[in-house]
């Protein structure tokens, strides 16, 4: 499928399932939106392991707007933090997913405490059905032992009378910013 109708169809998917996506040109525009997301919630925000391009970007970005915890930061710190900023392996179009392999128990939590989760990915890291994440996930265990976690818009339950509740055991809100 070419990458335009995989975004189309990612970016349809996610939506319907009550998260966000914002295209951005660049990993700096990137950085804009995370700033403007830190400076509302005027509360820490944690990051997940990264490249060093992206956590020095976000660093630099937040310097007196935000403190900046993580990565492998201790679970109670990431629990005080109103952002979590991750970096998915893949995107599924199909379900309107993201696939986050954690080798750190820290880092699965920065998606899960915060109220806010913000995941950077970029289109060329989508793929059309969820079976082809099979060989990504094959090739995650190289590195070793790894939690993955399929994302599909903030959380919900229907726990509680089957009325549909958002927010309850995870995120209120899931925003992708999408590099196109």
């Amino acid at each position: 499928m070419p990458t335009d109708m995989l975004v189309a169809r990612f970016i349809e998917r996610f939506k319907e399932q009550g998260g966000f996506v914002e295209l951005v040109d660049s990993w700096d525009e990137a950085l804009d939106s995370i700033a403007r997301e830190a400076r509302a919630a005027a509360a820490p925000v944690a990051v997940a392991t990264c490249g060093e391009e992206h956590l020095e970007g976000i660093r630099a970005r937040l310097g007196g707007v935000s403190r900046l915890v993580g990565p492998r930061a201790p679970p109670i710190e990431i629990s005080r933090c109103g952002i979590g900023v991750t970096f998915p392996i893949a995107g599924i179009a199909e379900t309107g997913s993201i696939l986050e392999l954690n080798y750190d128990d820290s880092d699965r939590l920065v998606s899960t405490l915060p109220p806010i989760h913000i995941a950077y990915l970029e289109s060329r890291r989508l793929v059309g059905r969820l079976l082809e994440v099979a060989p990504i996930l094959k090739q995650g265990l190289e590195r070793g032992a790894f939690s993955a976690t399929i994302i599909s818009g903030p959380s919900r339950t229907a726990d509680i009378e089957l009325r549909q509740v958002i927010g309850v055991h995870g995120p209120h809100v899931v925003k992708i910013l999408l590099e196109v």
